[in-house]
């Protein structure tokens, strides 16, 4: 609860500094001594900062000015805020605030900040700063969030090349490690099991195609490493787009998490040795466990609803193409009732042998469909798997002794 109201607090204190920024860049123009920066900031504890973050700096010792341009803010005010966050509808924007405010608060959350300062000549640095300043206006400021695609990085690169086309060349070929918007992302959430988890059962195919080196750019530490590695052009001659980063503010070591078996991958196979006792004492006592099967399917059929509403119902583009609902099936919702009832119905039997065989056969051959599954699949499908045939086989037996008799 103290880390909740600390993170209001300062959400309150930049949203007041944007306010009093506004005012003071209409009609202004920068001095040559002025020095524009990337601001590069390290990850953080929580799932939405452990990308890291960028943003723009200017400061202008003539004018006593330095400020932050900062595109990753967006207004808790609009309406339907939470329904259109879903629905991927929700407007980022870009704010103002004063930067040493802004490094305070990550300071705050113990993230690292550093700055590459951008190596434009005085013209540039004044078109540069039009640029931005025009694009802060009410009317410019807002826009549709694509976390792979145009996010607090993009934005900047896109508008840096918009500012100054064909003057910027990017030497990436280094970063060619033909890895996946996934793979990219992985990256990053080795101290996020769930939140990984969550991702890999969310996003579907469409982001399992390889990246390409000038697509990294939508992480924060790839757009700092792009700019080191670019050269823009200056009176006919290509020079060095920025330097090395300085660092503004060192975040002070980490401590060092304990192991924790409260992982996805462990529950899931914890879950699945469960399903195999209670398979082999539901065969040994002739029974079936019904509420443990109406817990397991509809939690199944529940997830399934959710990314078949992620895919149609949203405008997320990453959400697109989920083989997870291969086994997610949203009609297990339905059926997860009636497995409940002592007699199933036919049609439940042949329904639950062939989802059941389905479930089976990809989670031994995933590697065929183009989309990388979470480790914990595995067990998650065995489990799924060993239930429903063992369901179907179950019925059946019960099927031929009644008509024996």
């Amino acid at each position: 609860m103290k880390g909740f109201f600390k993170k209001i607090s300062l959400f309150l204190l930049l949203l007041f500094f944007a306010v009093q920024a506004k005012a003071q860049f209409e009609g202004l123009s920068i001095s040559p001594e002025a020095k524009i920066s990337l601001i590069t900031c390290s990850s953080g504890d929580d799932l939405y900062a452990v990308f890291g973050h960028s943003a723009v700096r200017v400061q202008d010792p003539s004018l006593g000015m330095d400020v932050i341009f900062n595109y990753g803010t967006f207004d808790f005010n609009e309406p339907n805020f939470y329904l259109k966050f879903a629905r991927g509808k929700l407007n980022y924007k870009l704010s103002a605030a004063h930067f040493q405010d802004f490094v305070y608060s990550y300071a705050q959350d113990n993230r690292s900040v550093f700055e590459q300062e951008l190596n434009l000549t005085p013209e540039q640095k004044q078109k540069y700063w039009l640029f931005l300043t025009n694009n802060y206006l009410p009317a410019n400021r807002f826009y549709l969030y694509d976390f792979f695609f145009d996010n607090c990085a993009t934005r900047i690169r896109d508008g840096l090349e918009a500012t100054f086309p064909d003057q910027i060349k990017y030497n990436l070929d280094y970063l060619d490690k033909n890895y996946s918007f996934r793979n990219l992302i992985d990256l990053y959430l080795p101290p996020q099991p769930w939140g990984d988890f969550g991702i890999d059962l969310a996003l579907g195919a469409r982001i399992d195609r390889e990246a390409t080196p000038y697509e990294y750019m939508f992480l924060p530490d790839y757009l700092s490493e792009g700019f080191e590695n670019a050269t823009i052009t200056q009176n006919g001659q290509a020079v060095q787009l920025t330097g090395k980063q300085v660092p503004v503010f060192v975040q002070e070591p980490p401590t060092e998490q304990p192991f924790s078996l409260f992982t996805p991958t462990i529950l899931c196979w914890i879950l699945f040795i469960v399903a195999a006792v209670v398979t082999f004492l539901n065969f040994k006592k002739g029974s079936r466990s019904r509420t443990f099967d109406f817990i397991l399917f509809f939690a199944a059929g529940l997830l399934g609803i959710v990314m078949l509403l992620l895919w149609f119902a949203t405008d997320h583009q990453a959400t697109a193409y989920n083989f997870n609902l291969l086994w997610a099936i949203p009609t297990h919702v339905v059926v997860a009732f009636l497995l409940g009832k002592k007699v199933l119905p036919t049609w439940v039997r042949k329904y639950m042998a062939i989802t059941g065989l389905v479930t089976g056969i990809l989670t031994i051959s995933w590697w065929l469909i183009p989309q990388e599954p979470h480790a914990a699949f595995i067990p998650l499908g065995l489990t799924l798997f060993l239930r429903a045939e063992y369901i179907a086989w179950f019925e059946k037996k019960k099927e031929l002794v009644t008509a024996k008799a």
